[in-house]
């Protein structure tokens, strides 16, 4: 998916880069009007290493802030289509040098070449791309962290735009060159809510392997991480064993004492000794507790965590606040995240939710995000994430708010 920066890993967090200008041909650009102009005099560029497609797409998502911040780019397209090498000059190119070790962690087999797609696929999927960033404003202001549609909406959209195409026999006679962006809607469609039509992107995933395509770059790795993320470790667990690339990733054993009858919240504490999950209900203290959101890979979120462990007058805060710690809902479990920080912070433990439906009202869009409960309900929000400079007065004024 055209993924904005502002959305930290399948997840949605504003980064902040610091962006060098480089010498030689072509410039460093940090405009839509710089970009514009480069483009038109004809000169190369690392573009030229993409498709036609893959060049339309990441010239459709390419932004930058007011201050020369990169803030956009097609993360699918660039990791698909790139070697290394083309990777890190597309990069330097547009100012996104940071964004490197990330996105060439996973650069497995041959990158992918495939016709282009046609027309009518490449503007339904432009389209529901807006559609989905639509919903994650609606979710960034609405209270509670809901959108006021849900997933019913998003996927009627999504069932309008490519449901004629995705039944097993339709998908077989679409165009080579459509797949990658049916498999795009799809899995646009789980990371915005969870699971929902992960059988699709199952069915995409077995046609492109049959149609001939090493599905080694990127394409079982997202359908990894969207197993994951729907926690369906078992599943998880019998895909990794077939693909090399996956050979190394770890997959817990998960222990439910809870059971399917559970009502309420509840949370994954992870055991690095035994790579085991358990779930174990959430605490849920009478009164006010704040629900901190992180996940790995985000900036903002390192450095939340960073005040938090080093500011005692905010630890301090948050504790008597009933501090509660989790990854994001809809995203995927980071196991090594969560067991670093644990192993360095025993006393503030890091938790994963159990599932997107039990956190849905504490499902954030972006992270780092804090949410303020009473008696376990969302009454208000901290949106703004953690910038450079901090953000603990804001915090600090809406436990204030809260306390009233």
């Amino acid at each position: 998916m055209a993924r904005r920066l502002s959305s930290c890993a399948l997840l949605l967090c504003l980064a902040c880069w610091t962006v060098s200008a480089q010498a030689g041909s072509p410039p460093v650009v940090r405009t839509g009007a710089q970009l514009k102009a480069v483009v038109a005099s004809g000169q190369p560029t690392p573009l030229d290493a993409l498709t036609p497609f893959g060049k339309r797409a990441v010239l459709r998502s390419l932004h930058w802030s007011e201050d020369g911040q990169l803030v956009g780019i097609d993360f699918a397209v660039v990791e698909r289509e790139l070697d290394a090498r083309q990777l890190a000059a597309l990069l330097a190119f547009v100012g996104g040098e940071d964004l490197l070790p990330m996105l060439s962690r996973h650069l497995d087999g041959q990158p992918v070449r495939l016709p282009d797609p046609s027309a009518d696929v490449e503007k339904r999927l432009e389209s529901f791309r807006t559609l989905a960033r639509e919903d994650t404003e609606r979710r960034r202001t609405t209270s509670g962290g809901a959108t006021p549609t849900g997933a019913a909406e998003l996927q009627a959209h999504y069932t309008r735009l490519f449901g004629d195409r995705l039944n097993p026999s339709a998908l077989q006679r679409q165009p080579l060159g459509d797949l990658p962006l049916l498999f795009e809607a799809a899995d646009t469609m789980n990371r915005y809510h969870s699971g929902t039509v992960l059988r699709d992107q199952l069915n995409i995933h077995r046609v492109l392997a049959s149609r001939g395509v090493t599905t080694q770059r990127w394409f079982d790795r997202q359908l990894f991480d969207a197993l994951v993320t729907s926690r369906r470790f078992d599943e998880a667990r019998v895909f990794a064993s077939t693909r090399p690339a996956l050979a190394g990733v770890s997959i817990p054993s998960v222990t439910d004492p809870l059971g399917p009858g559970f009502k309420g919240r509840s949370l994954y504490r992870y055991d690095s000794a035994t790579n085991s999950l358990t779930r174990e209900a959430a605490p849920a203290p009478a009164g006010i507790q704040v629900v901190m959101v992180v996940q790995e890979g985000c900036q903002p979120s390192a450095r939340a965590l960073a005040a938090l462990r080093e500011d005692a007058e905010l630890q301090a805060r948050l504790r008597k606040v009933n501090l509660l710690l989790v990854t994001i809902p809809s995203g995927s479990i980071p196991l090594h995240f969560i067991a670093r920080w644990n192993a360095a912070n025993p006393t503030l433990p890091m938790r994963a939710s159990y599932s997107v439906e039990e956190w849905k009202d504490v499902n954030p869009p972006g992270v780092p995000e804090f949410f303020v409960l009473k008696d376990g309900k969302p009454v208000s929000r901290l949106r703004e994430g953690w910038p450079p400079e901090g953000n603990k007065a804001a915090l600090m004024a809406l436990l204030d708010a809260a306390r009233d």
